[in-house]
């Protein structure tokens, strides 16, 4: 869980940087993580013991799967406005050509 926060952390710092000097800025208002982890154990056959015609095969296996999902909810800023909250929208009616 210690890696998955950090990696999170490093993204949003990456982000941060990336925004410098644009418009529109984000801030982070609530983050929500989800960390799955699924362990499987499972069996394989590996060794063989053969005694006549018959033959036995033992093994292991052990795999991990990890899911993350995340969630962040932003709000946004228009820096041109003086910080408030972007006005989107067009007066003008007709086609996007």
């Amino acid at each position: 869980m210690a890696a998955a926060i950090e990696e999170l952390r490093q993204e949003l710092y990456e982000a941060q940087d990336l925004g410098t000097g644009q418009q529109f800025a984000f801030g982070v208002e609530e983050a929500e993580l989800e960390l799955l982890l699924e362990l499987r154990d499972s069996g394989k056959g590996e060794g063989k013991l053969s005694f006549g015609v018959a033959t036995v095969g033992v093994g292991g296996e052990l795999s991990t799967v990890r899911t993350h999902k995340l969630t962040l909810k932003l709000s946004i800023r228009d820096r041109a406005a003086g910080g408030a909250a972007p006005e989107i929208n067009d007066d003008e009616t007709g086609s996007w050509d």
